[in-house]
């Protein structure tokens, strides 16, 4: 017992020291709502015009416009010259667009592989689809 009590007191004592710094050091962490002035404050605003120019700079729209038979150079003339309402009203279309047009003819397509699939079973007689 004297050795154990011999090896188990300098341990305690040594855990009891870093318990106490470990809790001095602990901050407790605060959370607080966010006012969208402050929020908006912190961003800084992208003008629409630099939107567009963003847009342009993405090499899949580049390539959409030489298919279409415009100059990636004219477009962003182009932009350079509209008015800040014509800009505005630009980027409001461009937002309210459907991002995700051409989910008809998949759908479609889908349906088709299935409807497909299921009559090459049904005249294979792979499986009894329709007993």
């Amino acid at each position: 017992m004297k050795y154990f009590s011999k090896v188990v007191k300098p341990i305690s004592t040594v855990l009891a020291v870093v318990l106490l710094l470990v809790s001095i050091s602990y901050q407790p962490a605060s959370a607080a709502m966010i006012g969208t002035e402050k929020l908006l404050q912190a961003e800084p605003h992208q003008s629409p015009r630099d939107y567009l120019r963003q847009l342009l700079a993405r090499e899949e729209i580049k390539n959409a416009l030489v298919i279409r038979g415009i100059d990636p150079l004219e477009a962003e003339l182009r932009i350079q010259s509209l008015t800040d309402e014509e800009i505005r009203l630009i980027t409001a279309r461009i937002d309210e667009l459907a991002a995700g047009s051409g989910v008809e003819i998949f759908s479609l397509i889908i349906i088709g592989v299935i409807i497909a699939t299921v009559l090459l079973f049904k005249f294979t007689n792979i499986t009894n689809v329709f007993p």
